[in-house]
């Protein structure tokens, strides 16, 4: 996935996405609004064609790379055990 920093500054990062990737920004900024350190954190699309999706992060205390990343993270942890999980319960399914 190429992602494009278009905004870095000691409190704020402005991050596109490629066009299609989207939907990952809405649990994503659900996350990090949930976060002490997050001032805000909101999602653009623009327009579907010409403009790709921009996520906005804005900190206080701490680098929003840093406070993207352990979300980003904790969000991987999470569905990694949501995976674990369904594959538990197909099996059982099956039997």
């Amino acid at each position: 996935m190429e992602v494009r920093v278009v905004e870095k500054e000691h409190d704020l990062l402005r991050v596109e996405l490629p066009k299609g990737e989207e939907t990952l920004l809405i649990p994503l900024v659900e996350a990090l609004q949930k976060e002490e350190k997050v001032v805000e954190a909101r999602y653009f699309l623009g327009h579907p064609y010409l403009d790709r999706p921009t996520l906005l992060l804005r900190t206080k205390g701490e680098k929003p790379q840093q406070v993207l990343k352990r979300t980003l993270k904790d969000l991987t942890d999470l569905y990694d055990d949501l995976l674990t999980d369904f594959e538990k319960a197909a099996d059982k399914a099956k039997a």
